[in-house]
Formats: C-alpha cells, sequence, structure tokens
C-alpha cells in the first residue's frame, strides 16, 4: 500500500512491522455513551496499559487532553484520536434513533497537534436513510484527505449500521462487502466487526492487502472467551485487536491484557497465556 514516509512510521507504532501485529485498546466510549462502568478512573486504566504493553489506545479529544499526560510520562501506549461521535450505540435506551447518527467532532489538524499516530472514524454501512450513509462517506473522505496531506494514519472503523437494512451484521459478506469499500475509501487500517466465523475472517484478510484489526464489543461471559476469540482472530491473519469493554470492563483487566499481549505478539496459545496470567477456564456446564 502506498504510504507516505510519515504514515509509515506512525503506523509502526500501533502495528509492529516485524510481527505486522498490533495490541490495541479502544478507551473512547465515554464520546459516545458518557459514564460507562470501568472508564472511573482513566488514568489507572491508562497505566494498566502502559504495564501490559498495550501499542495504542483510542482517546476522544477531551480525554487526551485531560489523561494525555499520562501517555507522556509512561512512555506509551501510542495515541490514537477518535475524531468522531455516534448515536449507533445508544440502542435499546430512551435515547434511541431509527437510524444511528454520526459526526464529525475534531480534526487531524487537531491529532496531530496532539501528538497522536492515528485518527479513527466510523463508517456505518446499511442505513434506512441513504442520505446519513452519504453523510458517513463523506466524512470519511474528509478525513482520509487530511490524513494523507499530514502524513498520519487513518483507521476506518466499518461496521453494519444498527437498526438498519442488514438482517445480520456480522454475516461474513457483510463484513466483506464493507471492509472492501473502507479500503477503497483510503483506509491505512481497518478496524471491523467479527465476520461470523474464523474461516470467514481468513478470507477478509486474505482478500485485503491492509491490516484487519477486530472490534470487540459488549464484555463477554468470561476473560477466558475473550482470550479465545483473540486468539482466533490472530489465528486468522488479522493484525489484531482494538478491543474496548471486553477488556477493561473485565474484573482483572491488567491480567487480561498481559494474556492478550501474550497471544498477539508472543505466539502463545489461550491455554498458555491463560495460565501464565491466571485466566481462568469456565467451568463446562
Amino acid at each position: 500500500m502506498l504510504q507516505t514516509l510519515g504514515q509509515q512510521i506512525r503506523l509502526s507504532r500501533i502495528v509492529n512491522p516485524k510481527t505486522r501485529r498490533g495490541f490495541c485498546i479502544a478507551f473512547d466510549h465515554a464520546l459516545q455513551l458518557g459514564t460507562c462502568a470501568g472508564m472511573e478512573h482513566p488514568e489507572a486504566m491508562l497505566d494498566n496499559m502502559t504495564e501490559a504493553g498495550v501499542d495504542a489506545v483510542i482517546l476522544p479529544m477531551g480525554s487526551a487532553l485531560h489523561y494525555g499526560a499520562r501517555l507522556v510520562e509512561n512512555g506509551g501506549p501510542s495515541l490514537i484520536l477518535r475524531v468522531d461521535q455516534t448515536t449507533m450505540w445508544r440502542e435499546g435506551t430512551a435515547l434511541d434513533y431509527k437510524d444511528g447518527h454520526t459526526r464529525l467532532v475534531a480534526s487531524v489538524e487537531d491529532a496531530v497537534a496532539l501528538g497522536a499516530e492515528a485518527v479513527i472514524t466510523y463508517m456505518f454501512v446499511g442505513h434506512n436513510d441513504p442520505d446519513v450513509e452519504t453523510a458517513s462517506f463523506r466524512a470519511n473522505a474528509e478525513i482520509n484527505q487530511q490524513a494523507r496531506r499530514q502524513g498520519i494514519v487513518h483507521i476506518v472503523e466499518t461496521m453494519g449500521a444498527r437498526h438498519a437494512l442488514p438482517p445480520n451484521i456480522h454475516d461474513g459478506e457483510f463484513v466483506s462487502f464493507h471492509a472492501r469499500i473502507g479500503m477503497e475509501m483510503g483506509a491505512d487500517v481497518i478496524k471491523t466487526d467479527w465476520p461470523g466465523s474464523t474461516e470467514a475472517l481468513k478470507a477478509l484478510t486474505e482478500q485485503l492487502p491492509l491490516p484487519i484489526m477486530l472490534a470487540g464489543g459488549p464484555k463477554t461471559n468470561s476473560d477466558y472467551g475473550t482470550l479465545d476469540l483473540v486468539a482466533s482472530i490472530v489465528g486468522a491473519g488479522a493484525a489484531g485487536i482494538l478491543f474496548g469493554r471486553s477488556i477493561f470492563q473485565s474484573d482483572d483487566p491488567l491480567s487480561l491484557m498481559k494474556a492478550c499481549r501474550a497471544v498477539i505478539h508472543d505466539n502463545m496459545s489461550t491455554e498458555e497465556a491463560a495460565e501464565l496470567f491466571k485466566i481462568k477456564k469456565p467451568a463446562a456446564s
């Protein structure tokens, strides 16, 4: 993929050029959901990320301004700036809309001023209202143009719009459809949904010539299950993860982060990492 030298250098701080893998945490949920469990003490969680060897963290503008100094003091993780805000995750609440709406709230220039290595934007596909999808594509095109001009990495988070046209947002063909569109929009990295199976993910990673990283979604039933999902993701050829709640809402996020890093960068199996970091396997039902 053709990238400026600046983009290549910045990408190397998110995805290790030797292992071609990256372990990143999404910590931008308060911008979308307000108060969120697991985010009550951001600085302590950022300290945990450093200790665990997390490569990069997604923060919105406010958290970057208030807590970003922690990244400097600790020597990491690298900063990915969330430059848009969405109502997509309000499903099932009183603040839900028929169509989720997404809008830019920061710029690539803001990210450069903050020392970020990358910006990340949502690209939702399949809205009931085509004008809403059009607005999402226009925003992504604008940010991608700015990113290439400034030499900063653009991560496009392609996903199916909730409550909208796709009957199953985790269908492999649908995930492949919008991930490919994200690549064609100029993304340097694609973050996307689990496509339903390791076979579907492998087909996706073999098709696209750029790093594919997976979203984690809500907290799973067990840390062992999260860890096993991470192993399946990298085993299918993905570059790594950009998980959020399934990690920072764990009862022991530090141990889980250390175990995830061991799977991603040290090629440990689920069982090996779980044993080393004392992640309990759920009892058989």
